[in-house]
């Protein structure tokens, strides 16, 4: 019978994955991206270029790997609202691994004489196979955690069968071309299943050796899912929680009385898990500490975005949340609840189920040990474990509820109060990713034993009984749950089609915009606007904007939000398209629009398409001059108003920028200096406070007369280097030479050889105050802090010993 469910298990994972291949054998085809994979994909060939302008740039000695390394999980990227150094807080080794492992690969096919992948297709086909390995990862936790073959089947089964409306959980609609293309969670989510599973290991580990074997393999799955995705991270952090204090749960229902030792027990129980918890999650926090620890210390210069709606960050509530479970829209959006009950069955199953004789028997029959004793050990555990799986999946789901239902309560946890918390919908679906299994061989179990009783007079092979009924149970599942995934799938293959043989008839086009915008670039460097909202959306080639698509490639375009995370991200949408002077603020230099789009008077169109027209605009270039007379302290989410008025009066076409700090005491009081009290309210020195509206703050030029200021030549290096010679021919107390790049300390600025402090104006931009007459050379360069180089070796070298104590000694 162990052998029929070993076959049947095995037979189940394979067919998954087999279908899932055939299933989404469109993916790897597309040709371009209407969805998230646009940013992912444009983060993927950011990273390869800086992998070209490290092996450029870096000196050939013993400092190379550490120049690269530094400049591989750090830069800057230009492609979007006046570039941001995404790496610095954003997951960056999913892509170094795609550009690393492309690069190999590719090299190897060179040698055989064999032409190259494009690093497009390799993307594509690499979150494809990651997206169909995904049952694979559940099928090996479930039997890591000792269960049986048939529930590891089981698992892998129903791993890819959840729907919902889009709610960014572990379904196919948060990965399909035609969903959210949210690749970048996969990176983590294969890697999710077996921290959880290594990390119960641990705590049940009986012996010194199997405790230091889950530990180390728990601890490398907790840095293989933080380093994919940051938020994914977080939850299987969360998840020790309930996995380490599972114990006191089981003390409190099962020993709840006060004559029983249980405080004593639980005082025990509590020290244990404190230092289960400790050993767990901080060698990871140590080993990814170059990226956790400045991005902590630098959050200042992290975006909250106000375009983001409020239920990202809040959630949905209580009420909504148990509404959308019960009625299926968490698991079975679009059809029968079925895998909610299976959930639900799942839970009830593992908090009340208790071991009993027939179960015992059942068990021993199944498992390869002799030691009948060490079988019940085993089952007990089993049915321990499942406990644990119901209290994430409780845990979770109260998580969901989000600050909607639990308001400040749960800032208590670090990064609650910028964390999407939608997003713990990842954990609820993980949790009933374990629970359904459960359920599912429950019911399968019940009924064999009942149809076994039934017929033992007629059929004496039990193993017929159970093969009978798992296929008719098996076959109900499918029948019920895979029609509404094969639809959608289907539907996104025939989008897919459609999308690439449009993309087809214009593929020529969009290379010649591409290239030509490339080389005008080259020689005039400046920013691209290929239109926003709406207008932007239907401005398309084969489903996908205009702006996704050149920005995509490397192109530099402003007014779209792929990511919100840029001081600059929510300010520039008050972009005027009839303002010429918006186009020096941002350098804008030119504009790709539909043929039958009425221009602007100082457009000037150079190239045109059945497609599109190419203009350019006379603005300024990226390095510029102004004067700061005034400065201003706000927290970050009280910019948004002040900004506002700024961009739409007439001071930038005046050249004045207010230096911004986000720390009082940087606050420049030689100059008239105001502190923001919230998006509304600013008080002035004197303790007034004022109305931003009423009261509109005036900055005014001391001079008011013209900057005695020129820039004489600038040039750069792949964005990463900026260099001018500016000229000054009268003393200028408040001038300023800015970089049109969104700030941050990362930005080191050199001027005359010399390195000096760069300051923030508004909007968000870099810039250095000079003063005295004469002739400056200004450097303007984005560096990876010494702080974080050392943190990252730091932590390969942790990590290296981590896997040095793993190593088996020889007796």
């Amino acid at each position: 019978m162990k052998q029929l469910e070993k076959f049947f298990a095995i037979a189940l994972l394979i067919t998954t994955m087999g279908f899932l291949l055939w299933l989404y054998r469109a993916e790897p085809t597309v040709k371009v991206d209407p969805n998230d994979n646009a940013f992912q994909y444009g983060l993927v060939a950011r990273t390869n270029q800086i992998w070209d302008y490290a092996n450029r740039t870096c000196p050939k000695n013993i400092s190379f790997i550490p120049c690269q390394l530094s400049l591989l999980t750090d830069h800057w990227v230009p492609n979007w609202a006046q570039g941001y150094n995404l790496p610095y807080y954003y997951s960056h080794v999913p892509q170094i691994v795609i550009v690393a492992s492309w690069k190999l690969i590719n090299w190897g096919m060179n040698i055989l004489g064999h032409s190259s992948i494009e690093l497009f297709s390799y993307y594509h086909a690499s979150i494809y196979l990651l997206l169909c390995a995904f049952p694979l990862s559940m099928f090996l936790a479930f039997r890591i955690l000792g269960f049986p073959w048939l529930t590891a089947g089981i698992a892998a089964a129903l791993s890819p069968l959840i729907s919902t409306d889009g709610l960014y959980g572990i379904d196919q609609t948060s990965f399909l071309w035609r969903g959210w293309g949210l690749s970048s969670q996969l990176f983590a989510l294969l890697w999710f299943p077996l921290a959880i599973a290594y990390a119960i290991r641990y705590k049940n580990a009986d012996t010194a050796k199997r405790k230091k074997v889950t530990l180390i393999a728990a601890i490398v799955f907790l840095t293989a899912t933080t380093a994919g995705h940051l938020g994914i991270g977080m939850m299987a952090f969360l998840a020790l929680l309930p996995i380490v204090c599972s114990d006191w749960i089981i003390t409190l229902v099962e020993d709840w009385g006060i004559f029983r030792g249980w405080k004593q027990k639980l005082r025990e129980q509590f020290q244990t898990s404190v230092k289960q918890i400790f050993l767990l999650a901080i060698p990871p926090i140590i080993i990814l500490s170059y990226w956790i620890v400045p991005a902590f210390l630098n959050n200042n210069y992290h975006n909250i975005s106000l375009w983001d709606p409020i239920w990202k960050f809040q959630s949905f509530g209580v009420n909504q949340v148990i509404t959308m479970l019960i009625n299926g829209q968490l698991f079975d959006f679009g059809r029968i609840p079925i895998f909610t009950a299976l959930v639900f069955i799942g839970l009830f199953t593992s908090l009340i189920v208790i071991p009993d004789k027939r179960s015992s028997q059942l068990f021993e029959k199944r498992s390869a040990i002799r030691d009948p004793s060490h079988n019940l050990q085993i089952l007990k555990q089993v049915q321990d474990d499942k406990k644990i799986f119901a209290w994430i999946f409780l845990f979770f789901l109260t998580l969901f509820f989000g600050s909607s239902t639990w308001g400040s309560l749960i800032n208590l946890i670090p990064g609650m109060k910028e964390f999407h918390q939608h997003r713990f919908i990842v954990g609820l679906h993980m949790a009933g990713l374990f629970l359904a299994p459960i359920g599912t061989t429950w019911i399968m179990e019940q009924i064999s034993h009942l149809a076994g009783t039934i017929t033992k007079k007629f059929i004496r092979q039990t193993y017929i009984i159970h093969a009978l009924v798992y296929s008719c149970i098996g076959l109900f599942v499918c029948i019920s749950l895979i029609p509404h995934i094969i639809d959608y799938a289907s539907y996104n293959t025939t989008l897919i089609r459609q999308a690439n043989e449009s993309y087809a008839q214009q593929a020529s086009d969009i290379t010649l915009l591409t290239s030509t915008l490339s080389e005008l670039i080259a020689a005039k460097p400046g920013r691209v606007y290929a239109l926003r909202g709406n207008e932007g959306k239907n401005f398309r080639i084969a489903d996908a904007a205009y702006y996704l698509t050149l920005s995509a490639r490397g192109i530099p375009t402003t007014l779209w939000l792929p990511e919100t995370w840029s001081m600059n991200s929510d300010t520039e949408q008050f972009f005027s398209e009839d303002n010429p002077s918006h186009y020096d603020l941002y350098t804008i230099r030119y504009v790709v629009a539909p043929p039958d789009k009425k221009p602007q008077p100082f457009w000037r169109v150079i190239q045109e398409t059945p497609n599109w027209k190419l203009y350019e605009v006379a603005s300024e270039q990226y390095v510029t001059t102004g004067t700061a007379p005034s400065s201003v302290y706000a927290k970050k989410t009280d910019l948004i108003n002040l900004i506002h008025l700024w961009i739409q009066s007439d001071y930038p076409k005046q050249h004045i920028f207010p230096q911004f700090t986000s720390h009082p005491s940087k606050l420049i009081r030689s100059v008239p200096h105001f502190s923001m009290i919230d998006p509304a309210t600013y008080q002035t020195p004197d303790g007034q406070l004022h109305n931003l509206f009423a009261d509109v703050p005036v900055y005014q030029n001391p001079t008011n007369a013209k900057l005695p200021m020129i820039v004489r030549s600038q040039s750069s290096d792949a964005d990463m280097v900026f260099e001018a010679t500016v000229e000054i021919t009268a003393p200028c107390p408040t001038c300023v030479v800015i970089l049109k790049q969104t700030y941050h300390p990362n930005w080191h600025v050199e001027v005359n050889g010399k390195t000096v402090p760069a300051i923030d104006v508004f909007p968000s931009f870099v810039a250095v105050p000079l003063e005295q007459p004469g002739v400056y050379t200004i450097k303007f360069s984005y560096t990876s802090p010494w702080m974080k180089t050392a943190l990252l070796f730091g932590g390969i070298v942790f990590f290296l010993i981590i896997l040095f104590l793993g190593i088996p000694k020889k007796r």
